[in-house]
């Protein structure tokens, strides 16, 4: 009885070879490698146990672990996994999912036996590459993730063709590739259509303790600030840079004081901040002498407070902010991540009125500090003018013994006595305290305000870098006809602060840090590129909003065009795709391409042509190694042989008949082979 259909027997899984595994666990190394950037140390050095056991397998040529010790491995990271969980009160943060998933991967490499388990774990490399950008996502990263993706690439494909490391020349290849798809991805980036905010929000992890500038004011919460060099926000200012002593960054007014501790206004009335108008809009107004417009981005905070320069007029309306009648602006959330926000500032600005409710507060005081208040009432009878009397006091902070440090004295119960009759050391706390202190105590209002003072100027990328370190406090006292006006009390006792900052100002072994990092020479010039490097990232790619795009459309006259200028787009890059398929397709000759098609045809059934194989060799070759397609490779080859070798100058009919008769024969070659 003759079976009607030949049964088939499905190949065996190819086995991975010695050199494969070990391609394997680099790349998944390199992948994991930023990771210990984001992951707490314990994560980290747990993910580097499980890949160096599987590291040292490879590379003792040791048999690999049973499915018993995997599952135990794999309960073991669990349990881990459930006491990092508790001992976060029950949060499945970020980083540990990640974690998670790294973990399992580097188990499914420990039992990756055959191709089907390197393409899995291929695959899965390429998912942790795209966790690298939950966290932040600076410049080189988009660099270290475009070369290891290539890296992964070319794995990827001598896994599945190993005869493609002889044959093809694989980094040229996927040059081009790069080449083929960076207009496409250009165009989807600058015209895609975009959001003002994200299209979903990530969970955010546990805020990590950082440093900056907080609600409340005592002795020491500005100073410790000055010991860091991280970086708060940087800015960059339209038009002309200005003079360290007019960058006052503000964020908070602080009203009332117990004589420990500065506090805000414990109900301020917000509203709703004014919002910036667009260049491009008909209602845009030049801008008034006095008002300079900017661009900050802000690093996270985990705080709403934002800062702006001196007294903000104007910031961008996709923030929703807020704003007090104090000038303080604050978002709606704290800032979780970077922020960038468009906001005008007036240098001058009209006299504020002064409230009842304002009044109270800005002559509050409490009980204690006789000495202070007895020198402030000496002010008061013999300077009419409150003005004199705040020029009274800058006389007193600039005479000997006033000194400026980050290590004062411990101050005594009566702070503000204990500072300016016996002490006489502090920091711009010290200073703006005592002050505001001694002006409400003669009769003058006056109010504490926090921020930042200065910055270092960026040359290459024009702009402003703020860091911790120039934190600082200082004070506005509110005169008749002039309303509110800045005192910089730290500016009578070190003037070098104001203009040079505060590693001008210290004594060198106070501030080594800030002057190691501001060092003079090649290495600040190398730095200053990389931070200009890093705020045009954060700008032009990360922050490229709508706003920005449709800013970007009208300058190149297309105003409100989108959809039509994306459409035009995509339909040239189709037509410039066809492009080199049709240049190929007028290269190679019709009998040509049928042989290369018969090439690779005969490889995938595991028949490779060598790179210096004839065709009547390599058919001979191909016949023996696939009895069932021996004549069918033969009628081929001896058509292609006859063409090649007796028609190719022939005529055109002659070659189309010859192109006939070989495909006829790849379709016997195809039938065959299935």
């Amino acid at each position: 009885m003759t079976a009607r259909a030949t049964k088939t027997t499905k190949a065996p899984p190819r086995p991975l070879g010695h050199q494969e595994h070990g391609m394997l666990i680099g790349q998944l190394a390199l992948v994991l490698v930023p990771q210990a950037r984001t992951l707490p140390v314990s994560i980290s050095l747990l993910l580097l146990l499980l890949l160096g056991w599987r590291w040292l397998l490879w590379r003792q040529r040791a048999p690999l672990p049973s499915k018993l010790m995997i599952g135990v491995t794999a309960m073991l990271v669990l349990v881990i996994a459930a006491a990092l969980v508790w001992q976060a009160g029950g949060s499945l943060g970020r980083e540990l999912c990640v974690a998670l998933l790294a973990a399992f991967v580097i188990l499914k490499l420990m039992e990756t036996r055959a191709l089907a388990d390197a393409t899995l774990v291929t695959q899965l490399s390429f998912y942790l590459l795209l966790t690298l950008y939950l966290a932040e996502q600076p410049f080189w990263l988009a660099l270290y993730s475009m070369a290891i993706g290539a890296w992964i690439l070319r794995n990827w494909l001598l896994f599945h063709h190993p005869e493609a490391r002889e044959r093809l020349a694989i980094w040229p290849l996927l040059g081009r590739m790069a080449l083929f798809g960076l207009p496409w991805a250009l165009c989807l980036f600058v015209l895609f259509p975009r959001l003002d905010h994200p299209l979903w929000r990530l969970p955010q992890s546990e805020p990590t303790g950082r440093m900056g500038i907080g609600d409340t004011m005592k002795p020491g919460s500005i100073g410790h600030l000055i010991r860091s060099p991280d970086v708060a926000f940087r800015a960059d200012i339209v038009g002309d840079p200005l003079p360290a002593s007019a960058l006052y960054w503000r964020a908070l007014v602080m009203w009332e004081y117990d004589g420990q501790v500065w506090r805000l206004d414990t109900n301020p009335p917000l509203r709703e901040a004014p919002s910036l108008v667009d260049e491009g809009d008909e209602g845009a107004a030049p801008l008034a002498p006095d008002v300079r417009e900017y661009n900050v981005t802000l690093e996270p905070t985990h705080k709403p407070w934002l800062y702006l320069l001196d007294r903000g007029v104007a910031i961008s309306e996709n923030l929703g902010a807020r704003s007090s009648a104090d000038d303080e602006f604050f978002a709606r959330t704290p800032v979780e991540r970077t922020l960038r926000y468009r906001a005008q500032s007036t240098l001058g600005g009209a006299p504020q009125p002064l409230t009842r409710r304002t009044l109270r507060l800005s002559l509050a005081l409490p009980e204690g500090n006789p000495r202070s208040r007895a020198l402030a009432a000496d002010w008061a009878r013999e300077y009419a003018d409150p003005w004199q009397r705040v020029q009274a006091a800058m006389r007193l902070f600039a005479s000997s013994p006033f000194a400026y440090t980050l290590s004062p004295p411990l101050l005594g119960d009566q702070q503000v006595d204990s500072f300016i009759f016996d002490t006489r050391r502090g920091f711009c706390e010290h200073y703006a305290s005592s002050f505001v202190f001694l002006m409400r105590a003669g009769g003058v209002p006056a109010r504490v305000v926090t921020g930042y003072q200065g910055g270092e100027y960026n040359p290459v990328g024009k702009h402003y870098v703020i860091r911790q370190s120039d934190a600082h406090a200082w004070a506005e006292v509110w005169l008749q006809d002039r309303g509110w006006v800045r005192v910089d009390p730290t500016s009578a006792v070190a003037p070098s602060r104001v203009e040079d900052g505060v590693d001008a100002a210290l004594a060198g072994e106070e501030i080594g840090a800030l002057r190691d990092l501001r060092a003079p020479g090649w290495l600040r010039d190398i730095r200053w590129g990389i931070d200009g490097l890093t705020y045009r990232w954060q700008r032009w790619v990360l922050d490229y909003d709508r706003g920005q795009q449709q800013r970007l459309l009208e300058l190149a006259g297309l105003g409100n065009q989108l959809p039509s200028v994306l459409a035009v787009g995509m339909a040239v890059l189709s037509l410039l795709a066809l492009l080199p398929m049709w240049l190929r397709r007028r290269r190679v000759e019709p009998v040509q391409a049928l042989y290369e098609r018969f090439c690779a045809t005969l490889a995938r059934h595991g028949c490779t042509r060598g790179v210096s194989e004839g065709p009547i060799d390599f058919g001979t070759r191909a016949a023996t190694a696939l009895p069932r397609a021996a004549t069918a490779v033969r009628a081929f080859t001896d058509g292609y042989v006859d063409w090649r070798y007796g028609l190719a100058n022939g005529d055109a009919d002659q070659a189309a008949r010859s192109a006939a008769r070989l495909r006829a024969a790849l379709r016997e070659l195809a039938a065959a082979l299935r």
